[in-house]
């Protein structure tokens, strides 16, 4: 669907039709959605020559960050952001300020930044959301971290696998398996994948706890399966699941 779509996108410029930047900002955001990065970048570059340009908008951006973001490629994100400063200054000041606080461990000043961003209508990042769920995470502070996580999802912004694996190996951490076990039922129902690092958490607290038959349940070992086979490393650690089993 996205050949074809950018195909046609191409197909336009060669019939003499004008791109505009609805157009730019859709190839852009399904481009880097599934994970086609480059082209993600292509596409901007044609749009920052065009006369259409961004017309001011931060999302394109947002998705090249989402982009790279997915793919943990998170330092590249954060050059990417600090080199939007000249399009963006405000918000990147924001954005920036908020993960050096959660780089210090401040996240209470993280969390004021943010709120003076949204008060300002700025549209925060993947990278923003993601560090500041991190911190809060990390500190235990993990029901605030779900309601931010909610309103990313709200603001059209799907987590990525760092985000909701730290909050899931935090409930797991307080023994919140029930609440762990939810938040994946609710992050896979809304189409994100989870990843190997989502259930060893959860099969480890599990198997601490005694609750074998639980953490054997077919839905957390499909489900694990499913995940391997999508990171291309099923038959690498097919063996240990079968001694397991």
């Amino acid at each position: 669907m996205l050949d074809l779509a950018l195909n046609l996108f191409n197909d336009m410029k060669t019939d003499g039709f004008k791109w505009n930047f609805v157009m730019f900002d859709t190839i852009i955001r399904g481009s880097c959605s599934e994970g086609r990065i480059e082209d993600g970048f292509s596409i901007l570059e044609l749009m920052e020559e065009s006369k259409e340009g961004s017309r001011g908008h931060i999302s394109p951006y947002n998705s090249i960050i989402c982009g790279l973001c997915k793919k943990n490629h998170f330092d590249e994100a954060v050059e990417f952001l600090t080199k939007m400063g000249n399009l963006f200054p405000r918000a990147v000041d924001r954005s920036l300020g908020i993960l050096e606080h959660c780089k210090e461990g401040t996240i209470e000043d993280a969390k004021r930044v943010y709120d003076q961003m949204i008060d300002e209508g700025g549209i925060p990042s993947i990278l923003v959301y993601n560090c500041i769920d991190h911190g809060l995470s990390q500190q235990g502070s993990v029901r605030e971290a779900v309601e931010l996580m909610n309103k990313m999802i709200a603001n059209n912004c799907f987590p990525i696998p760092s985000t909701f694996n730290a909050i899931i190996t935090e409930f797991c951490r307080q023994g919140k398996v029930q609440n762990a076990l939810k938040l994946v039922e609710g992050i896979t129902a809304r189409g994100c994948v989870p990843t190997t690092e989502t259930y060893s958490p959860l099969i480890d607290v599990l198997c601490r706890k005694g609750d074998l038959q639980k953490a054997m349940q077919s839905s957390i070992w499909n489900s694990l399966l499913l995940s391997l086979s999508r990171e291309k490393i099923f038959s690498k650690n097919m063996l240990s699941i079968d001694e397991i089993l």
